[in-house]
C-alpha cells in the first residue's frame, strides 16, 4: 500500500512539472481538445438515442471551437513575430556598437 501512495505521489509531481513547463496557451489548446472529444462523446449518446444530433448546436460548437484554436495560434504568430523584431533589433544594436569600439580601436592607433 505504500508503494501505491509514492507512485499516485510521483505522478503528481511529475504532473506538476509539466504544468509548470507548459505555457498557458497550451493548457487552453488541451483544454479545448478534452472539451471537443467530450462534445463529440455526447452528441455520439445523442445520436444512438434518438437517431439524429441538433445539428445547429453542434455546427456552432464547432465553429467556437475552431475560432479558439485559431485565435490562439493568432497570439503564438503575434508572440514569435515580436520576438523576432526584439532579436533583430538586439543584433543591430549589437553590430552599431561593435562598429563604434572598432572606430575608437582605429582612431587610437
Amino acid at each position: 500500500m505504500n508503494c501505491r501512495k509514492r507512485k499516485g505521489f510521483h505522478s503528481l509531481k511529475k504532473l506538476k512539472e509539466f504544468m509548470g513547463k507548459t505555457g498557458t496557451l497550451d493548457l487552453v489548446l488541451i483544454a479545448v481538445g478534452a472539451f471537443f472529444v467530450w462534445f463529440n462523446w455526447q452528441m455520439l449518446d445523442i445520436f444512438r438515442a434518438s437517431g439524429s444530433i441538433p445539428e445547429t448546436y453542434a455546427c456552432a460548437v464547432v465553429a467556437a471551437t475552431i475560432g479558439e484554436c485559431g485565435i490562439c495560434g493568432w497570439i503564438r504568430t503575434n508572440k514569435d513575430r515580436k520576438r523576432e523584431h526584439q532579436w533583430e533589433l538586439e543584433e543591430k544594436q549589437a553590430e552599431k556598437e561593435a562598429g563604434l569600439k572598432e572606430r575608437k580601436e582605429a582612431e587610437n592607433e
